[in-house]
């Protein structure tokens, strides 16, 4: 997917900064480094090796702009990403609300999925929009991996727009909005779930860690 990235990159004019070790694509204003990651790294993602590296290459530039600016994509293959997403949703909450060093995006893609996928942006906008797969879609998020994959770059990658002058793509673009917050409530309330029971039981001391209450703050804030 690394090569996807790069030749969207290239495509839409960002260039890739020689100043760093680090694979870093950029203009004059908003910069990104795309990183692979294994599912397995995604339990202690902040405690990773690969993350640790990223971020001490990334503390040696010198270059305000890029600090300030840059995103991190995780970009993570997997065989079953309808299994993996419900798996996983909290803790892609947890990595994308974190706010240190990079906004961080976790994009979780199949081999097979991607390889039906054009890396040209209005290709991607063109193949979303059509309202029978769209509708497919809000039946069910994971009824086709290129859709899938193809969402999830609209949403998270901020150079890609839907036209909002055209009403067909403002009713998709608060569909899709809708549909991931609700995502992201089912998301919430197993956490809460998960927390009340830590309280409910024994032991309470030893189970509740920092992450919980970070994640019981975060929900209450809400």
């Amino acid at each position: 997917m690394n090569d996807f990235f790069k030749k969207m990159m290239e495509t839409k004019g960002y260039l890739r900064n020689e100043n760093s070790s680090l694979e870093i694509f950029g203009n004059s204003y908003e910069f990104f480094i795309f990183e692979s990651f294994e599912i397995g790294e995604l339990k202690d993602f902040f405690k990773s090796e690969k993350l640790d590296y990223l971020i001490s290459e990334f503390q040696k530039i010198d270059d305000d702009k890029i600090k300030k600016n840059t995103s991190l994509f995780v970009l993570i293959k997997v065989e079953n990403i309808q299994e993996v997403y419900k798996n996983y949703l909290n803790k892609i909450m947890t990595i994308e609300e974190d706010e240190y060093y990079f906004r961080k995006y976790v994009v979780f893609y199949t081999e097979d999925g991607l390889s039906k996928l054009n890396y040209d942006t209005q290709s991607l906008i063109d193949y979303i929009q059509s309202e029978n797969l769209f509708d497919k879609f809000e039946n069910n998020m994971f009824f086709d991996e290129s859709y899938f994959i193809a969402m999830q770059l609209i949403i998270k990658l901020p150079f890609i727009s839907l036209p909002h002058s055209n009403n067909h793509f403002e009713t998709v673009e608060d569909r899709i909005e809708t549909r991931i917050k609700t995502e992201e409530l089912i998301a919430q309330e197993r956490q809460v779930n998960d927390i009340l029971n830590v309280f409910n039981g024994d032991n309470i001391g030893e189970q509740l860690d920092d992450d919980m209450i970070n994640c019981l703050g975060r929900i209450l804030e809400d």
